[in-house]
């Protein structure tokens, strides 16, 4: 089974009963659950309480509480806060061993007509001809550690292809505002509905956090850097077009007194933004 197979089926939550759900999370060598998975899941057991299905989420926002173990039952707690006309919202807290690990808030309307601006999609080379992530584990072995090129050659849920690979294993600091990569999910289907939002929730976790390295010329492959995520806002602005290549441009906004923060917009190809991703989180140099 591919891991994109093992994490879509995993997001068949047992129900519990009415408010409260279980589920695992797949284990893929490490030994604390990605919090993607948790944001997915999250999202996941809010939408099993919404009764109307042209409610679509619009936004979530969630704190990352303690580590979340692989080896342990996910319990999932919903709590229905609000059934407006055209909004819904509910609170969801992800408990494992008893103490919650994950808290998340999620809002979900129906979509309507009204004004429409977004930012331009950046100019980006195409991501036909740019290495993926095991030809780049390859090209830079000599100076990536070995976890990286491991993690790099796994076949993850979404291939990535930074648009300049060089910058990406080397940033540099005359170029360090910004980041372009090309996602696209592994798998021939064609997600859509509630899953698309899902998986949405699922990649808007990836390498937010890296762009905050890059004004210091450092990436996240880097051993002397601890990085841990905090919390993490999410706003849903068009259906994910799964079908083709999604463009996440990454800004680093700020780090101060050991937290970083950084901002991703996810487009689609044809220019439409999908999503607008902000996180916090803690970052340390152990070489100060």
């Amino acid at each position: 089974m591919s891991e994109y197979d093992e994490v879509v089926a995993s997001f068949n939550l047992e129900r519990l009963d009415d408010n409260r759900f279980r589920s695992r999370s797949p284990q893929f060598g490490w030994r604390r659950i990605y919090g993607g998975l948790l944001l997915s899941h999250g999202l996941k057991a809010a939408q099993m309480t919404i009764d109307d299905p042209q409610r679509n989420p619009h936004s979530l926002h969630g704190y990352f509480l303690r580590p979340g173990s692989i080896d342990e039952p996910i319990e999932l707690q919903v709590e229905r806060l609000l059934d407006g006309r055209s909004i819904a919202n509910r609170r969801v807290t992800i408990i494992q061993g008893g103490k919650p690990v994950f808290c998340l808030q999620a809002s979900f309307r129906k979509p309507g007509p009204g004004l429409v601006h977004h930012p331009v999609i950046p100019d980006a080379n195409p991501p036909e001809g740019l290495p993926d992530e095991t030809q780049i584990a390859g090209l830079y072995a000599s100076v990536l550690p070995a976890g990286a090129q491991s993690y790099l050659a796994r076949e993850k849920v979404f291939e990535l292809r930074p648009v300049d690979h060089e910058l990406f294993v080397h940033p540099d600091l005359d170029h360090p505002e910004s980041g372009l990569t090309w996602a696209r999910l592994r798998t021939t289907q064609q997600p859509s509905g509630e899953l698309s939002w899902i998986l949405l929730a699922y990649l808007s976790d990836m390498t937010v956090l890296n762009g905050s390295l890059h004004p210091h010329g450092r990436n996240f492959f880097d051993a002397e850097i601890t990085m841990a995520s905090l919390d993490h806002s999410l706003w849903m602005h068009n259906p994910p077009d799964f079908s083709d290549w999604l463009l996440m441009s990454h800004e680093a906004m700020g780090n101060e007194a050991g937290m970083g923060l950084g901002r991703v917009n996810i487009f689609n190809r044809t220019g439409a933004l999908t999503a607008s991703v902000v996180q916090q989180g803690y970052i340390k140099a152990s070489n100060g």
